[in-house]
Formats: structure tokens, C-alpha cells, sequence
């Protein structure tokens, strides 16, 4: 009787281990396939960039309109901005892994040179919005999670409401992206989350859709 128990237990105690094994190897897989398809829309991004960078060099070409370069820019905005609510699925559906974490700081730095580009193009175009809104990846405080899901809320109404008024860019501050925190400093921004509009107005405090449009041209 003794024996049988011991082979019982000896059973139950390899199928678990046997379980456990496979659970991390499918668990190991399925993190693989989140990251492959992230990495796969950040690449994507990098290649469309480099060709809207390519014309933009055309800036001062009298061939190439303000209308083309505003459309150039906010297709390039709108693409990686749909990319990038793509991406907080995968965050929100396993951890937040160091590879994750490198296809956001993949995309801040995408969108730190597209708000870049933008300022070079409306020193020959005046008609583009822009809203800059900075936020910090992955907070922990609660206060600053609320505030975030807030803003992200309200600048989305905005954009739905605005459309192709208005050239959306938001950019995680805590991405380690050297260019990023030279703009900030020379904007002298002191807090996050927070929103730059049009290069003028910076803003901290919750501010309703309506009351943003103030800041548009």
C-alpha cells in the first residue's frame, strides 16, 4: 500500500511539473508573438517616417503645397497613433516586458521626431493644430493613472471632433529619449501629464474638449 502511494504521489507530482513546463513554454511563446507583432508595427512606422522625412526635405519646394505637407504629417500622426492603441492592448493583456517597453520607447522617439518635423513645417505653413500631450508610461501613482485616462479621453474626443484639424501626439516623458528631454527643457515643462498646444500654451490642469478648441488656430 505504501509503495502504491509513493508511485501515486511520484505520478501527480511529474504530471504537475509537466504542466507548469508546458504553461511557461506556451506562455514564453505567446509573449514572443505579442512582441513580434508590437516590433512589426513599430518597423512599419520607422519606414513610413523616413519616407514622409524624404519629402518634407522638399519643404521649401514650390511644387510641394501646405496642404500636401499638413496631409504628410497627419497621416504619418494618425497612423502611428492608431499603432500605438494597438500596442496598449498587449500591455494591458500580459506584464509589461523590458521588449515591450523598448517598442514604446520605439514609437516616443517616432513621435518626438514628427512633432520636430511639425515645428520645421509651420514655419512655412500656419495652418496646423498641433496638441503635444506628454504623459508618463506605466505610472504607479493612482492619482496620476486617473488623470491620465482622463486626459487620454478628452484628447481623444478632441481629435474625433477636429479630425485633420488636429495633429494628435502623444509621448511618453519616462522613455529615456535624449531629444525629447531637450525640447522639454527648452519649453521649460514642469510637471506630467500635460498638454502643449501650438508651441504657446502648456497646460496641467483637466481642461474640458470645448475649452481646448480656444487654444486652436
Amino acid at each position: 500500500m505504501l509503495e502504491s502511494k509513493k508511485h501515486v504521489f511520484w505520478q501527480a507530482l511529474l504530471s504537475a511539473l509537466l504542466i507548469f513546463f508546458l504553461g511557461f513554454i506556451f506562455g514564453m511563446y505567446l509573449e514572443g508573438l505579442k512582441t513580434d507583432a508590437a516590433s512589426s508595427l513599430a518597423y512599419q512606422s520607422e519606414t513610413y517616417l523616413i519616407d514622409i522625412m524624404t519629402q518634407n526635405t522638399l519643404i521649401n519646394s514650390a511644387d510641394i503645397s501646405c496642404e500636401d505637407l499638413k496631409k504628410s504629417n497627419i497621416d504619418f500622426a494618425d497612423r502611428i497613433y492608431y499603432e500605438a492603441r494597438q500596442l496598449e492592448q498587449f500591455d494591458d493583456s500580459n506584464k509589461i516586458t523590458s521588449s515591450i517597453k523598448e517598442v514604446h520607447r520605439k514609437y516616443d522617439l517616432l513621435r518626438t521626431i514628427l512633432w520636430l518635423n511639425t515645428i520645421s513645417i509651420k514655419e512655412r505653413c500656419s495652418n496646423i493644430n498641433s496638441v503635444v500631450y506628454l504623459y508618463t508610461y506605466d505610472a504607479q501613482e493612482v492619482s496620476i493613472k486617473a488623470k491620465q485616462i482622463t486626459w487620454a479621453r478628452i484628447l481623444s474626443d478632441l481629435k474625433e471632433t477636429q479630425g485633420d484639424n488636429v495633429l494628435l501626439i502623444p509621448i511618453a516623458v519616462n522613455s529615456n529619449v535624449g531629444s525629447l528631454d531637450f525640447i522639454l527643457s527648452e519649453y521649460n515643462v514642469t510637471s506630467y501629464p500635460s498638454v502643449i498646444i501650438n508651441e504657446k500654451h502648456i497646460i496641467y490642469d483637466l481642461e474640458s474638449e470645448d475649452s481646448l478648441g480656444k487654444y486652436l488656430s
